[in-house]
């Protein structure tokens, strides 16, 4: 295993079908000192959809043992509902059977399927299924719903109707067995773990008493324990603050030490008979039953025996917090309360973790029960809760501060000093300044601090904004309030944060003395409890700007107004707006002013947000290449260099993924000095563009890529090409391949290219590939694609530095189709070098590849590896230096733990030895000062992980 790569964890699983792809390169400088970049073949993996669900977040596969999932009573005639889940884990859309098997031992009257689209537990429209016959235990079945992968979900509930007749008092009455499996359809059918998931109803019926439970906050209509009010009656509130708090009724007073509250426990018989009822509640650990506090409807004004004695047909026992009841006889529709105090413990967790209570009951009657021995009660009532509210107190002060000397001695007055006041020696107008701050939680819960600039005498124009402690990251409101702020700071922690200050282009040079003031207040506690807290930046003085980024040489209006690049920027509007397809790059031209009175090097990056360091959307790629060129072109590598008081142009590829959408993306360029300037501080301008992506036509057919080769003179290059059907349509009747070079070359001695299908897509071109000789036949489906090899020789007479372009051009029978192209470009040196790109699955991401390598296109599923294999060869007559392989993380990958055991090998090498580096999505092999011997070989093998 090598490398020292952090790795995240896995991404979402990609869905069905997406291609990933990649190509690597090998940088170097040839014999006669120029730079070269050559460039691999392509290699392509398709993702393959497999298969997984869940029955309400389950897997049960039998019928006969299947887990019960609802359990109803009702009388005889009623309907009862049972919701019910189906989640497609999958990772593409799938197709599932929904089935509800009737048990025929005790018949249903009706037995239904509907789907519940709101998910609250209720059919919603008409019945997908009916069972024909539910007294013979016929299935009700939902066939070949269809359900989006990635945790797509299927909402429905089985609805069962107790015959009108139905006498037996069962429990259960019956049950209906609901299972969920892949139908056999599915194309992944063979990919599940378990293809069929079950679940169980439970439907009781009674004649006799039907017992309900409800319990809530509240005072009964009776009187108190003490013949009185009841005088703690609270939903929320902090808890108590004291240990010592007293848990009798005589002992427990009003005052904000000490937190209590009531309970009401209202039970009733909605059946057909008396019963004995039994109930149990058990408090949770946030509270403590006040003894003594406890009164019956039945017997208002006076407090429980709590012995278990017998009191007017009540036995009530109560040992610590466990509370038991019998109701010796309960008459049919006739409702009763139990009411008691408890303490809200000082150790009771802040919300309603700890203070959330129900009643466990028996919905039937419990003949024999008693306090000793209720026997098996097994249903719930409904939740009761009481919230726990939390205390605040908190401070702002500077990145050197601590709780104690960051709090304000006067609240929202900053302290003067470096523990409350951060300040920044100087800035240029347009430009933004970051202050560190750090907040601290001193309350007893966590709690967001709202932020906001309480008083400035910045600029006018300036805009202040506040970041996470990464500077990039803006903060936002979680809390519901006006402002933005921290995000939850656990109690007794701190945070830090980046206030910016974006200075306005107007801003007057030489001008300072900049103070504002940073107030934080907290987002949940009142005033009284938590008052703000101040912390202070401060700037001395404003300077000149010393870049300038803009999109022309002269510049467009104000880089801070509408569409304006000159001066300081963003703007707030893209100075310039390029248009173009998935998949396809565009070229901004960037122009880079050094107003400095020294020469500096500036690097250029890009990002969806006016915030750097940044990344541009998922998919998105960036490169700079020379001034006017293509996004063929190589990339510059680096920083680029301006001398003071000049201007060096530069351009900009900006390339959104093949499945992008169509909009409007905003993207940001960055120039930032490498080194600092003149005044000591990093110089940095941004410009706003932005690319509209349009979706292609139904016919879209593309040839690629441009493909840039070195050759030795008399020899031979081969250049891969993949002509590909992108649109919706087929490209009927066939089509032709051509591939020319100017009478030029030709005369000077290239030779005519030779074409083959690369029948095996290899990339290279051995007995199974078959040579164009005419046109080829068969259709180009949409969807599908054509491997296709070029061969061209240089004369032997070529000297270092020539070159031929070919143009490749496939020209459709069907002219909807067009006539894709792509230019290769041999160059004539006496150092060569060829890369080749292989590639492997790797099943078990064991950093091992589990076929030998090749360049064929390969499929896998999320969650298994890629072995990458790149390898550069020198097949020039001469020495070449400086040889580094490079390569990038596809998307929908990431680096897998497990690489392989050598990453990073070269042969014939000299100089410095070749070592393998990764950072973010780049990995490479190579060294700064090397010599590659003709035939010697750098070699890059690393493995990926597809996001499962």
């Amino acid at each position: 295993m090598a490398g020292a790569l952090g790795f995240a964890a896995w991404a979402a699983a990609p869905p069905a079908g997406t291609v990933i792809g990649n190509q690597a390169s090998a940088s170097y400088v040839d014999p006669n000192g120029t730079p070269q970049l050559a460039t691999s073949n392509i290699v392509q993996t398709t993702v393959q959809q497999v298969g997984s669900f869940t029955l309400n977040g389950g897997n049960t596969n039998s019928l006969t043992s299947a887990i019960v999932q609802n359990t109803k009573t009702g009388a005889a005639g009623s309907t009862l509902y049972a919701p019910h889940v189906l989640t497609n884990t999958g990772n593409g859309t799938d197709v599932f059977d929904i089935t509800v098997i009737p048990d025929a031992g005790a018949p249903f009257a009706r037995v239904e399927i509907f789907a519940d689209a709101n998910g609250d537990g209720l059919p919603d429209g008409a019945a997908l299924c009916t069972s024909p016959s539910p007294a013979t235990g016929a299935a009700c079945t939902v066939d070949n719903r269809s359900v989006a992968g990635n945790n797509g979900t299927f909402q429905f509930v089985v609805a069962y109707q107790i015959p009108a007749n139905a006498t037996t008092p069962l429990t259960p009455y019956s049950f209906g067995t609901v299972s969920a499996q892949v139908d056999a359809s599915s194309p992944v059918f063979a990919s599940y773990p378990s293809t069929q998931s079950s679940n169980r109803d439970n439907i009781n019926l009674t004649n006799l008493a039907a017992f309900n439970v409800s319990k809530s906050i509240s005072a009964p209509a009776v009187a108190a324990a003490d013949g009185g009010a009841w005088n703690f009656v609270s939903n929320g509130g902090e808890r108590s603050s004291s240990a010592s708090c007293g848990t009798t009724f005589a002992t427990i007073t009003a005052g904000p030490a000490c937190q209590y509250t009531t309970y009401t426990i209202r039970y009733d018989n909605t059946g057909g008979a008396s019963g004995r009822f039994a109930m149990q509640d058990v408090l949770p650990s946030g509270f403590t039953y006040v003894a003594g506090s406890a009164v019956w409807s039945n017997a208002g004004g006076a407090p429980l025996n709590e012995t278990g004695v017998v009191t007017g047909g009540l036995e009530y026992r109560v040992a610590g917090n466990t509370i038991s009841v019998v109701d010796q006889n309960l008459p049919v529709n006739t409702t009763r309360t139990i009411s008691m105090v408890v303490l809200v413990n000082n150790t009771a967790a802040i919300g309603t973790g700890t203070t959330t209570n129900t009643v466990e009951y028996s919905p039937v009657d419990a003949a024999g029960a008693t306090t000793l021995s209720l026997g098996t009660l097994g249903s719930l009532s409904n939740p009761s809760a009481f919230t726990v509210l939390p205390s605040y107190g908190f401070a702002v002060g500077s990145s050197s501060s601590t709780a104690l000397t960051a709090r304000d001695t006067v609240a929202g007055t900053p302290n003067a000093g470096p523990n409350d006041v951060t300040t920044i020696a100087s800035a240029a107008p347009g430009t933004a300044i970051s202050f560190t701050k750090q907040v601290f939680n001193t309350g007893n819960a966590a709690d967001a601090i709202d932020l906001s600039v309480a008083s400035s005498t910045f600029p006018a124009g300036t805009v202040f904004t506040f970041f996470a402690a990464d500077g990039v990251t803006p903060l936002v409101n979680s809390g519901g309030s006006s402002n933005v702020d921290t995000g939850p700071v656990a109690a007794g922690g701190s945070t830090t944060i980046v206030v910016r200050a974006n200075l306005p282009a107007s801003a007057t040079v030489g001008s300072g003395g900049f103070t504002a003031n940073v107030l934080g207040t907290s987002a949940g506690a009142p005033a009284t409890q938590a008052p703000g807290d101040a912390t202070q930046i401060a700037l001395t003085t404003v300077i000149g700007s010393l870049v300038d980024l803009t999109n022309s040489a002269l510049g467009t209006g104000s880089g801070s107004v509408a569409n304006g690049d000159l001066g300081p920027g963003p703007s707030p509007q893209p100075t310039l707006v390029n248009t173009t397809q998935p998949g396809v790059g565009t070229v901004f031209p960037l122009f880079i002013r050094n107003n400095d009175t020294i020469a500096n090097d500036f690097n250029i990056t890009a990002s969806q947000t006016a915030s750097f360091p940044g990344s541009l959307p998922a998919g998105w790629t960036f490169k700079l290449v020379a001034a006017g060129g293509t996004c063929a072109a190589p990339a510059l590598t680096g920083p680029v260099s301006v001398p003071a008081g000049n201007q060096v142009e530069v351009a900009a590829c900006v390339t959104p993924p093949a499945i992008a959408p169509a909009a409007q993306t905003t993207v940001y360029f960055q120039a930032q000095s490498a080194t600092v300037a003149s005044n000591g501080l990093i110089a940095s301008d941004r410009l706003t563009d932005a690319v509209i992506v349009t979706l292609p036509q139904t016919y879209v057919t593309s040839l690629t890529p441009n493909n840039s080769g070195q050759i030795a003179p008399g020899g031979s290059v081969t250049f891969a090409h993949t002509l590909t059907n992108l649109g919706t349509l087929s490209c009927n009747g066939g089509y032709s391949l051509s591939a020319t070079v100017p009478a030029a070359e030709l005369a000077a001695g290239w030779t005519a290219p030779a074409l083959y299908l690369d029948v095996n897509e290899n990339g290279v071109i051995d007995a199974a590939d078959t040579l164009v000789t005419g046109p080829i036949t068969s259709d180009l489906v949409a969807g599908d694609s054509q491997a296709i090899l070029v061969r061209v020789f240089a004369p032997g007479n070529a000297v270092a530095g020539a070159s031929a372009t070919y143009t490749v051009v496939a020209t459709f029978t069907d002219t909807n189709c067009g006539a894709p192209t792509a230019t290769d470009v041999a160059n004539v040196i006496t150092g060569q070098i060829r890369v080749v790109k292989q590639q492997a699955l790797d099943a078990l991401c064991d950093g091992t590849p589990d076929t030998a390598l090749a360049a064929n296109p390969v499929t896998a599923r999320p969650g298994q590896c890629l072995f990458y294999d790149v390898v550069a060869t020198n097949e020039g007559a001469a020495p070449v230096t400086n040889v580094t392989v490079s390569d990038s993380v596809p998307p929908y990958t990431a680096l897998n733990p497990a690489q392989p055991a050598v990453q990073c090998v070269s042969t014939g090498l000299t100089g410095t030895v070749v070592t393998y580096v990764a950072s973010g999505t780049s990995v490479g092999c190579g060294s700064a000062a090397n010599t590659l011997a003709p035939g010697g070989t750098v070699s890059l093998n690393f493995v990926v992980r597809i996001d499962n």
